[in-house]
């Protein structure tokens, strides 16, 4: 009997639709361009507008292999950032089809039209000084408004045109520590967020009381482990490693797996250490007896 097998690839039918599968929206622009920058080491990335193109810079420690930026699934990034931030290795691509100049380290690149679904594109040396890595990019204006979203939780210092970014901590130290998940989780009541979570809290009518933060990037879902309703959860991934990981290709969903069922055991675990510290409560009493 002859064996047969199948095995897993990627046809190049894919490459083709890169542009259409990942992060198409200007706001997954500005996060993978975010979390690239925080990822190569920048502390600090200037946006600036400019006749039609948007450039992004930034103080990171570059690009060493410039081949590795049209590597549909290669992200580059070390084993540390692998196992605690899961990078899809498909970042440059939230850029395609626009025209793009990247230069960093002494080169440059180009990518225009088919140079993102498989024409080679030419590396040059570069002979301007570029510190960390510059990206030029067509596209709408980026506003102060549309990058400080996606970036007051980042830790990065970030200005667009000129004028700084909010910059705020996503938790305060009362956040208690979770170290088998590599974050840390805070209850609050609703009145107690500030402005910028509130704003992270996408869906209809705001109903979502979860916020967990992915270094900025900030993904929110409905969750009540007790029956007190106006309790909010802030999850702050640490980047140590952890199991929760974000659903992909769109990246606006946490993916329902183990790690995920230990985090809201967690949550429930820190609303009845809240209620606690409150002193009083209005707990059914099936719900007092399993807070015991």
């Amino acid at each position: 009997m002859n064996t047969q097998t199948i095995q897993a690839t990627v046809n190049s039918r894919l490459l083709q639709k890169a542009s259409r599968l990942f992060t198409g929206t200007m706001e997954g622009r500005i996060i993978e361009i975010l979390q690239n920058a925080r990822r190569a080491g920048a502390t600090e990335v200037h946006v600036t507008n400019e006749d039609g193109f948007v450039i992004v810079r930034d103080n990171g420690r570059g690009i060493d292999d410039f081949r590795k930026l049209l590597d549909l699934g290669s992200s580059g990034w070390d084993e540390d950032i692998e196992v605690s931030e899961d990078p899809a290795g498909v970042g440059l691509f939230c850029l395609a089809p626009r025209e793009t100049t990247i230069r960093s380290n002494g080169k440059s690149v180009k990518i225009v039209d088919d140079g993102w679904t498989g024409r080679a594109v030419e590396i040059e040396d570069d002979t301007g000084a570029v510190p960390g890595t510059m990206l030029r990019f067509a596209d709408a204006p980026w506003t102060p408004e549309a990058v400080a979203v996606n970036a007051v939780f980042s830790g990065l210092h970030v200005f667009v045109d000129g004028v700084e970014c909010p910059r705020l901590p996503f938790v305060t130290d009362a956040a208690a520590n979770h170290a088998e998940l590599g974050c840390r989780i805070q209850v609050c009541r609703c009145n107690e967020l500030g402005e910028w979570h509130n704003k992270a809290r996408r869906g209809p009518f705001y109903t979502n009381n979860v916020l967990v933060n992915f270094h900025g990037q900030v993904v929110a879902f409905d969750y009540h482990p007790v029956s007190e309703q106006n309790l909010r959860y802030l999850v702050d991934l640490t980047g140590k490693p952890t199991g929760i990981r974000l659903m992909l290709p769109a990246r606006t969903q946490l993916l329902e797996n183990e790690a995920f069922a230990t985090m809201k055991a967690a949550m429930e675990l820190e609303a009845y250490r809240f209620i606690e510290r409150c002193g009083k409560h209005a707990l059914p009493y099936k719900e007092y007896l399993r807070a015991q």
